[in-house]
């Protein structure tokens, strides 16, 4: 594992170098300490001198380290630069989300984008004044056999699996379609939201904006994969996601009024729905189930 490796991480790199810096804090602290308290005995003073040659060894390591890290590019490192650690994920969201001039994600339930990321975007809609195109696909949740193979899935390699069943999908999904309609209410003019219902499972998320991808897993504890418009595979998973939601049902927008305001209005009278309401009103309030 090289510097540069350790540094690309903001986490790693925040702890890298605060305990570096906290050690030769202690080591300097350690050489006046016996410079100015400790007996004038030769024993003394070689500890004296091998605390000066770690500190001194520590602080050239750090600075090396350093240069290293800003003046060479390690061909292995470059390759990994697309990777992100789990810890890394949600800070990444976020700022994809605060500089995104559109965003799409193509996702199951939505939990994590209508708890953390649609707020951002619906914020950042509002401080500038500018129309932000979203496009989201969500699992198809009027299809219970297709909701149940994910729940069966999720319940078998999971960290949250005794949540898992086939109800508990359909009223996550409506409750990502309530949020949706909410934000449109609010954020006439401002969010242009498009959504979209699909029938294909996947293991992996895509998300982000025409600057930037991310694609995730479903579990927390996993490492994520970030493509830059600049990166050469950057237009594949673009286009991935064109081909999901262009086989996906299209959810139909009520004119330039956006969204449907109601679910009743946006899929008609249906009993699976008006059963799912009370149920998925009460998930709008939850956080985000993921550690990022």
């Amino acid at each position: 594992m090289s510097i540069s490796g350790i540094l690309s991480s903001p986490s790693q790199r925040r702890s890298f170098l605060l305990l570096s810096a906290a050690l030769l804090v202690c080591g300097f602290i350690a050489i006046f300490a016996i410079a100015f308290h400790a007996p004038t005995t030769p024993a003394w003073a070689a500890l004296n001198s091998f605390v000066i040659s770690v500190v001194a060894g520590g602080a050239f390591a750090l600075v090396s380290g350093l240069y290293i890290f800003f003046f060479f590019v390690d061909p292995n490192d470059n390759a990994a630069s697309s990777v992100l650690l789990p810890e890394d994920i949600r800070q990444t969201l976020e700022d994809v989300a605060e500089m995104a001039p559109d965003y799409k994600i193509f996702v199951r339930t939505g939990r994590h984008f209508r708890a953390e990321i649609l707020p951002i975007l619906a914020r950042k809609a509002r401080q500038n004044r500018l129309r932000i195109r979203i496009e989201v696909v969500l699992l198809d949740f009027r299809d219970e056999a297709l909701c149940e193979k994910y729940a069966a899935y999720r319940k078998a390699s999971s960290f949250d699996r005794n949540s898992w069943c086939a109800r508990y999908v359909q009223a996550e999904v409506v409750a990502t379609i309530l949020k949706l309609i909410e934000a449109s209410r609010e954020n006439r003019g401002l969010l242009d939201i498009h959504l979209f219902l699909s029938r294909r499972l996947s293991t992996f998320r895509i998300e982000g904006s025409s600057d930037e991808i991310l694609v995730t897993r479903e579990d927390p504890k996993d490492t994520a994969s970030r493509y830059r418009r600049t990166h050469r595979d950057f237009p594949a998973f673009v286009n991935e996601f064109d081909w999901i939601r262009d086989e996906a049902h299209e959810v139909a927008v009520d004119g330039h009024k956006g969204l449907p305001t109601t679910l009743h209005a946006m899929f008609g009278e249906n009993t699976l729905i008006t059963s799912l309401e009370a149920e998925a009103i009460q998930a709008t309030k939850s956080k985000s189930p993921y550690a990022r």
